[in-house]
């Protein structure tokens, strides 16, 4: 079993500015494929960086498969690499450059060979094993790339994000190529990316990070419906999900102004009374278009802008100026499902739309009040227990 575990780990470049990286705690299970995601800055490659050896640890621990090797070069820790600028040399094939590691090690030919060939097979690169960089498209190097880790048979992949030099259909293909090679291989890996469509459609998990502060690692769609603080739930989505402030509070309910109702969950609803902000994804909006039957009472707003993306489509609206509430951002992502819908309405229209689905946050902390809940939960179960 190799599982990987970052306790407590810093990276400190400079005493008096905030740590690049601040006390992460991730534990990666044997052949898990975990990614790394968080905005330009947030400490991701870092981490990576630090695993590998590449940075040093200023503050905790790194342990590969039980070992601290906290302390040890990166060659001692059995770990492969994968960078974003493939790093491949122009003057060898894609043949030397995967043995090239291989044969300094002192391996005997025969099996450099046999090494080379099953990657090459893995990544349909059979017939390109003669070609040098320059022949070569930006996808087949970055197999190149990935097949000089596979052959070295590591404890650990850790890929840089490997495919942000792709464009978009190549990305899509190569991430799906990707994810699937490593169930096949089985190898504990740490993915670094910007994008959160490859964070949450690779990874067995995702982990979330913001200004070298870890912000919640969860199963993709676990992370999608219960994000943990606001920053999450506003990152983690394409729309984002929108979030609103200036909700009222009465008894049970919170109201979105007027007449837009938000039931509260009786196990959260001691947390509300710190104020709250609600947050709605753009699929969970019931829409009332105009001169529909059956109109819903709800929010008030404009159609600013429609984006068409053939099977489904996104209505942008704004609130009217009179609302007693306020989206972060202004806009609203609404999402319209059926041809109905998106023939139903045009920029311009004033529409009501009312939320079927919420996440509710703490006004103060900005954490998601089911994690409250269950944190005072699991506070209250630790005393009995110790009692």
């Amino acid at each position: 079993m190799v599982e990987v575990s970052l306790q407590h780990i810093s990276r400190i470049y400079d005493a008096g500015k905030r740590p690049a990286v601040n006390r992460v705690n991730i534990d990666v299970r044997d052949g898990e494929f975990i990614t790394l995601v968080g905005p330009s800055g947030s400490g991701k490659s870092t981490c990576l960086r630090m695993i590998a050896g590449l940075e040093p640890v200023n503050e905790g621990t790194v342990i590969i498969d039980g070992q601290d090797v906290t302390e040890l070069r990166p060659s001692q820790r059995d770990v492969a690499m994968v960078f974003q600028s493939y790093a491949l040399y122009p003057n060898m094939t894609a043949r030397q450059n995967m043995a090239f590691a291989l044969e300094n090690a002192g391996m005997g030919k025969a099996e450099v060979n046999e090494r080379v060939e099953q990657a090459a097979e893995m990544l349909e690169l059979t017939d390109l094993l003669d070609k040098k960089p320059a022949n070569m498209s930006g996808g087949q190097r970055q197999r190149v790339s990935m097949g000089r880790a596979i052959v070295r048979k590591p404890k650990v992949f850790l890929m840089d994000e490997p495919l942000s030099n792709l464009d978009a259909r190549l990305r899509v293909s190569t991430r799906a190529q990707i994810a699937s090679l490593q169930r096949e291989l089985g190898v504990t890996t740490v993915y670094v990316t910007h994008d959160q469509t490859e964070a949450m459609t690779m990874g067995d998990r995702v982990a979330v990070l913001k200004d070298g502060v870890l912000q919640q690692v969860d199963e993709p769609m676990h992370l999608y419906r219960y994000p943990g603080n606001t920053f999450v739930a506003g990152f983690i989505g394409s729309p984002a999900m929108t979030l609103f402030e200036g909700a009222t509070v009465n008894g049970s309910e919170v109201h979105l102004g007027d007449l837009c109702q938000v039931p509260v969950p009786e196990r959260v609803a001691s947390r509300v009374e710190h104020g709250v902000i609600v947050g709605v994804r753009p699929e969970d909006w019931k829409i009332s278009f105009p001169g529909a039957d059956g109109a819903v009472e709800g929010l008030k707003v404009d159609v600013a802008h429609i984006e068409q993306l053939g099977a489904e489509a996104f209505a942008y609206v704004e609130l009217l100026d009179n609302s007693t509430i306020k989206a972060r951002g202004s806009r609203i992502a609404v999402r319209l499902e059926r041809l109905a819908e998106m023939r139903a309405i045009e920029v311009g229209d004033q529409i009501r739309i009312a939320p079927t689905r919420v996440s509710l946050f703490d006004g103060e902390q900005e954490i998601n009040l089911e994690y409250l809940h269950n944190a005072e939960r699991d506070v209250a179960v630790s005393s009995v227990a110790a009692s």
